[in-house]
């Protein structure tokens, strides 16, 4: 079986290009892959890669969304809300949909059902599905893109079976590529969620292409005992990028918790030179994951991972691998 270990640079390189659509899982606090967005600036930035226009899908548009919004990559959105759960609301993404800053984006509202839906619609290789959600308010209106991506958002039919019922049929989504934070993953691309799989069932499964980010690496006999807890089965990822603490500031069950102080600070800092210098800090000023943890703090990480949801990953410490034999793992390879 192949060892679909890559870099984090190497990956973006190799996946993210200009107008394509892309899946980012998770939610608001919870195990976004916010590294993978961090990267995306930063490379972009190095000019490794070139992004404006962007075509983003993400259920509530949080810490990571928000950044791509605010650096000005992201041309269009879907989403269900754009918030940072109890920490507060997206400043970014309003000023971006009530004031053009720092660009106006072309901005798709769905429910949660609705956009689970279609993400359900596109890992079945269906065009459309029928949801009983839809058909009443914003949500049956047209659709914000324009250009090729022009389409009626819903289209409403009556139950050809004869019950007389309205039912909307949504367009299935089937992004160039899903984006999934997880905790634990073996080198095959096996992911493991512990807690709350979110949208990620059907997000990942939709992808043309799947990147999982992984906290830690573990043997793949825990995948083997507990098939249970593999929400994305390797035979259909792309690469996995070992990355500890690539969700924070948000949280990972069973290995850390969100860092609602942090979200808190980045919220009052959503402006301005408060903004600029928060991304020359937090996305720009590293460039090894040793500096990196560095940056949120020995101190920070320890309190993090002091958290109830530890509990969930318990009985499976065991199989985590060393982080030196998960290194010698990424270096051989062939990617």
């Amino acid at each position: 079986m192949k060892n679909k270990l890559m870099r984090l640079d190497t990956a973006v390189q190799s996946f993210v290009k200009d107008r394509m659509s892309i899946a980012a899982g998770g939610f608001p606090l919870a195990r976004q892959a916010n590294i993978f967005s961090k990267e995306i600036l930063r490379q972009n930035k190095k000019g490794n890669i070139k992004v404006r226009d962007l075509f983003w899908i993400e259920p509530g548009i949080g810490f990571g969304g928000s950044m791509m919004v605010a650096e000005g990559v992201i041309d269009s959105v879907i989403s269900t809300f754009s918030s940072h759960e109890r920490a507060g609301l997206s400043v970014i993404a309003r000023d971006s949909l009530e004031k053009g800053i720092p660009r106006k984006i072309k901005w798709e509202d769905e429910s949660n059902l609705t956009l689970n839906s279609r993400l359900m619609a596109g890992a079945l290789n269906l065009p459309f599905i029928p949801c009983g959600s839809g058909i009443w308010g914003d949500l049956k209106k047209q659709g914000l893109w324009d250009g090729k991506l022009t389409y009626p958002k819903n289209v409403v039919m009556e139950d050809p079976f004869g019950s007389g019922r309205k039912i909307a049929l949504l367009q299935g989504l089937f992004p160039d590529l899903s984006v999934v934070h997880v905790p634990f993953a073996d080198l095959h691309g096996n992911g493991i969620i512990l807690g709350s799989m979110y949208y990620d069932y059907w997000l990942a499964r939709s992808g043309k292409k799947i990147v999982l980010i992984a906290d830690q690496i573990v043997d793949t006999d825990m995948c083997r005992q507990f098939p249970n807890l593999v929400a994305i089965p390797g035979v259909g990822v792309d690469a996995v990028i070992p990355w500890y603490m690539g969700a924070w500031p948000c949280n990972s069950p069973g290995v850390y918790g969100e860092d609602l102080e942090h979200i808190s600070s980045f919220i009052k800092n959503s402006r301005g030179e408060l903004l600029k210098a928060y991304l020359d800090k937090y996305v720009y000023s590293w460039e090894s994951h040793d500096e990196y943890m560095a940056l949120i703090g020995a101190d920070k990480v320890a309190a993090l991972q002091d958290n109830p949801a530890k509990v969930l990953a318990e009985p499976y410490r065991k199989w985590i691998l060393p982080q030196d034999e998960t290194e010698k793992l990424l270096a051989a390879a062939k990617n």
